[in-house]
């Protein structure tokens, strides 16, 4: 990683002071199954162990077992775990991403579902990561879209606390210095290459980028009503925008696929 990329890495942890664990649930029913088609496209799954870091109450585990996978989840809420609908059997943990307590070399498929905008410490999430994953395997990152003109996290007025809806647009759009001198920001927002940056500086080498357009099913908690009441007309208008190539990169989700690469490949 360059000197400059390792110092605009810098500048937006300093940007985005004091996040904390948190994070909604991404596992409504046409989001899951959306990015349950992405991920498949992405890595093999039928046979593979298969690690979810942020799992929430363990939908994703669940699906990847009924894929013929060998899964598990890491969350850090004890109350996401114990709200679990299914018995997992102990697949579900409660653990820190940054320290967790996997062996090395020994997961396939690692996920980071809408999870690394919300820990303190992203580097240390990821280079935890590349360290479970084995030679070859894959990392799955789905992450906020900064090109997305909406702040889908939320946002507030420093001076009032005031929240500032969520249809106010172009926020992300703001350069960060700036944002933050009059917001604050309970989770992180990147740019695609920003994004890609960090994943190449934890160890991995990044093999493909998409994005994914929202389902309108409410993730967030503060979906306006009239958003609500118009959502089946906005997925039609989301999944075609979905197929332009130049409207998909404006999703408001990015995706990373990387791969941590075996010793004859890390060495070439």
């Amino acid at each position: 990683m360059t000197v400059s990329a390792m110092s605009s890495v810098s500048r937006a942890r300093a940007a985005y002071a004091d996040i904390k664990p948190a994070g909604g649930d991404t596992a409504t029913p046409l989001n899951l199954s959306k990015r349950l088609r992405a991920i498949e496209q992405y890595a093999a799954i039928d046979g593979k162990q298969i690690l979810d870091c942020g799992c929430g109450a363990g939908e994703y585990v669940q699906a990847f077992l009924d894929r013929g996978a060998e899964a598990w989840g890491i969350e850090f809420s004890k109350e996401k775990v114990a709200s679990s609908r299914v018995d997992l059997g102990g697949r579900l943990a409660v653990g820190d991403l940054a320290a967790l307590a996997v062996r090395d070399n020994t997961i396939d498929v690692a996920l980071l579902n809408e999870v690394l905008e919300h820990v303190p410490d992203e580097q240390r999430v990821l280079r935890e990561v590349y360290r479970v994953l084995r030679p070859g395997g894959t990392l799955v990152l789905f992450s906020p879209n900064r090109r997305y003109p909406f702040e889908t996290h939320g946002s507030t007025l420093k001076k009032s606390g005031r929240r500032v809806p969520h249809f106010v647009p172009l926020i992300p759009y703001i350069p960060l210095g700036l944002a933050t001198t009059f917001l604050d920001f309970w989770a992180r927002n990147y740019w695609p290459g920003e994004l890609r940056r960090m994943v190449t500086h934890a160890g991995f080498t990044v093999s493909r980028t998409d994005f994914v357009w929202q389902t309108f099913e409410g993730i967030s908690s503060h979906q306006p009503r009239l958003i609500t009441r118009l959502s089946p007309l906005l997925r039609i208008a989301s999944n075609a925008f979905e197929r332009v190539p130049i409207l998909r990169s404006l999703g408001v989700s990015q995706v990373v696929v990387a791969r941590k690469l075996e010793g004859r490949e890390a060495q070439a």
